[in-house]
This record gives C-alpha cells, sequence and structure tokens, in this order.
C-alpha cells in the first residue's frame, strides 16, 4: 500500500512515516497541499493522510483535489482545529476518517490497517 503523508509540520510528518514504515508500508510526504498533488501526479498513491490546516492549500480542498483527479484514493484528515463545519465538509468529500491532534501514531496505523483490509491491500 502506498501511502502519502501530508503536514506543514515536518515532525508530524516524520512520526506518521516512521510508524508506518516499521509496520512495511510504502510511505511518501509532502509539505502542503500543492506539493502533494505534484508528489501524486508523479505516482498516485493508495492512501493520503492530511492535516487540514496548512498553508496555499487547505486539507479540504487537497481531499476534493484528490477525489477528483485520484477518485480511488482513500483519504485520512488530521486537525487540531476540528469543527462541524470540517467534518460535514469531510463526509461530502468522501474523507474515511478525521483524526484529531494530538494523536497517538497506534491511532494512525490502525486506521490505516482498517482502509487497507477494506480494500484487500498489503503492506508493499
Amino acid at each position: 500500500m502506498d501511502i502519502l503523508v501530508v503536514d506543514d509540520e515536518e515532525l508530524i510528518v516524520e512520526l506518521v512515516q516512521h510508524a508506518l514504515s516499521i509496520k512495511g508500508y510504502s510511505v511518501r510526504s509532502a509539505g502542503c497541499g500543492t506539493e502533494a498533488l505534484d508528489v501524486l501526479r508523479e505516482g498516485p498513491a493508495d492512501l493520503v493522510i492530511s492535516d487540514i490546516r496548512m498553508p496555499h492549500m487547505d486539507g479540504l480542498e487537497l481531499a476534493l483535489r484528490v477525489r477528483q483527479e485520484f477518485p480511488t484514493t482513500q483519504i485520512i484528515l488530521m486537525t487540531g482545529y476540528f469543527s462541524e463545519f470540517s467534518q460535514s465538509s469531510a463526509d461530502a468529500i468522501g474523507v474515511v476518517e478525521i483524526v484529531k491532534k494530538p494523536f497517538r501514531t497506534s491511532q494512525i496505523v490502525s486506521l490505516v490497517e482498517q482502509v487497507a483490509a477494506s480494500n484487500s491491500v498489503t503492506p508493499s
């Protein structure tokens, strides 16, 4: 399973990337939504895990663009600023889950394993 982690906080990216890599997943990263789209255009991912609040393009807009350009890619959003607007927007786009920060990396790994199981995908 190929995963793209997107967050403007480098520490978050490193933590999630490390936790998923240990489990055998192929993980790429991007620091913002526009960079994420460039990475995806080089090679689509099975799953995008993205922060919502980022410069240049927020995670909801990224999720919408991913859904349009890569309709089979699953999306998990992360946020420290949860709101009902975020939840309703994410539901409308078809986001798998919104994870509230701070989170445990085990929570992210568990969600990824659920997505992989529902899509019958194994680590790369």
